[in-house]
């Protein structure tokens, strides 16, 4: 099975406020969503991770083991190996850290890419969802992928909004602290 999913921020206790997720500490909120991720995701389930797993490095060390599947990085710009990250500003620090995302199980894909999914098409995937601000006031308008009304798949949102015109917010906050499946995804596109 494919899934999809975003945002957990492992070990960042003011999402918790932010967010209003329903958890009373930090460690409750991280295994609740280790638990909420393998009751769906087998170990042969494709994940495509559309970024900000964790703002620490350690985090990611720690829980990527922790959950089922094989584990695709499309980068957020929380992870320090996504360009906008102040850790990978040089060429050389973003190679590092792809490299050491490797090393601790992610297979890390570009900040922007498509993927076929056989039953429907082409979809875009990136963490950030296209823009609504002129270019000069937004902060992340060079990393945000380009709107020609191709269905995109996108984190950052949080508990805004689950849809938005052609885009599909796959973070936990909208999907019940889990992945979402292609199927569900399926649906809402087979819906408009």
């Amino acid at each position: 099975m494919l899934y999809f999913t975003s945002d957990h921020h492992f070990w960042h206790a003011n999402i918790i406020r932010f967010c209003n997720r329903p958890f009373d500490s930090v460690e409750e909120m991280n295994e609740a969503l280790v638990q909420k991720w393998n009751d769906l995701v087998g170990p042969e389930d494709e994940v495509y991770y559309l970024g900000d797993f964790s703002m620490a490095a350690r985090p990611v060390e720690v829980y990527t083991h922790r959950l089922n599947g094989i584990k695709y990085l499309v980068p957020g710009n929380h992870d320090f190996c996504h360009s906008y990250h102040k850790r990978s500003r040089t060429l050389e620090n973003h190679a590092r850290w792809i490299l050491q995302y490797q090393e601790w199980g992610w297979k890390v894909l570009p900040e922007q890419m498509s993927l076929l999914i056989p039953e429907f098409g082409e979809v875009k995937l990136c963490h950030l969802p296209y823009g609504n601000l002129p270019p000069e006031n937004d902060k992340f308008a060079k990393w945000r992928p380009q709107n020609d009304e191709t269905w995109l798949l996108c984190g950052h949102a949080h508990n805004k909004w689950k849809t938005s015109g052609h885009m599909i917010n796959v973070g936990v906050d909208v999907w019940n602290y889990q992945p979402v499946s292609v199927k569900e995804i399926l649906g809402i596109i087979q819906k408009e």
